[in-house]
């Protein structure tokens, strides 16, 4: 089977309802990278459910003019998962992103909690998100996601706790023995659902306590100790299982 080509673009950048038109790095990805000729068929995302079958109308390196041959659009899949985790210091919390969202993740969230290796420096981490964002639309690429996940800047974990909504279930990563697997949970989840996963040196006792006064829901993801990327991706994994497929 023939590889798909893929590029990502924003909806804002549409000539018409008939063209797209790409930015420089885009077009010069599948120009210069994948050596693209006219009239080779390209699929555009844009991060908000639609697939837009193009062809290459127009070849420049430094913009790409595709024609829109046909459309399609792909319903968010329900319930809307969203994660939220500890940020581990350095760039592991940009590892993280690409199979999270190949996973089909539709919320990223960095916590800021009490055993964080990065506490204190919330306006440093606010500033990649824009790095963090490149990232994401490259895993769309490379896994045919279609819905771009929204990324959040890095907040407290008591934070998050007081913003919990009404129409939102919320599980949580816990070691405790009261904490069962996914599988094993008896609940109906809401049209909203956050897993929580916490670092690696685990969740403050103050912490702990706090989500089950909010409410969260604590799981299990084996008796095995994990890395935080590791956890992370099980964690999407088992609720997708779930809730989901």
């Amino acid at each position: 089977m023939p590889r798909t080509m893929r590029t990502f673009f924003d909806s804002n950048s549409m000539d018409s309802n008939e063209c797209i038109s790409l930015d420089e790095m885009e077009s010069h990805h599948l120009s210069k990278v994948l050596r693209l000729n006219k009239g080779a068929e390209v699929e555009a995302l844009d991060g908000k459910g639609n697939i837009y079958y193009t062809e290459i109308h127009t070849l420049d390196r430094n913009n790409i003019i595709l024609k829109i041959l046909n459309k399609r659009f792909i319903e968010e899949a329900k319930p809307f998962l969203s994660m939220a985790i500890a940020m581990p210091k350095g760039n592991r919390w940009e590892y993280m992103i690409r199979p999270l969202t190949e996973l089909g993740v539709r919320r990223l969230t960095p916590l800021l909690t009490d055993h964080s290796e990065c506490y204190n420096q919330e306006k440093k981490l606010d500033a990649k998100r824009h790095k963090w964002k490149k990232i994401a639309e490259d895993a769309c690429k490379q896994s045919g996601n279609p819905w771009l996940p929204i990324l959040d800047p890095p907040q407290p974990f008591s934070s998050f706790l007081e913003n919990i909504s009404l129409d939102e279930t919320v599980c949580i990563g816990s070691l405790s023995k009261y904490a069962h697997p996914f599988k094993k949970l008896e609940f109906k989840p809401r049209d909203f659902v956050s897993i929580l996963i916490g670092p690696e040196g685990g969740w403050s006792e103050a912490e702990e306590l706090r989500a089950k006064e909010n409410g969260v829901i604590p799981f299990s993801l084996g008796s095995n100790t994990l890395r935080l990327e590791s956890a992370a991706v099980a964690g999407l994994a088992v609720a997708r299982e779930r809730f989901i497929l």
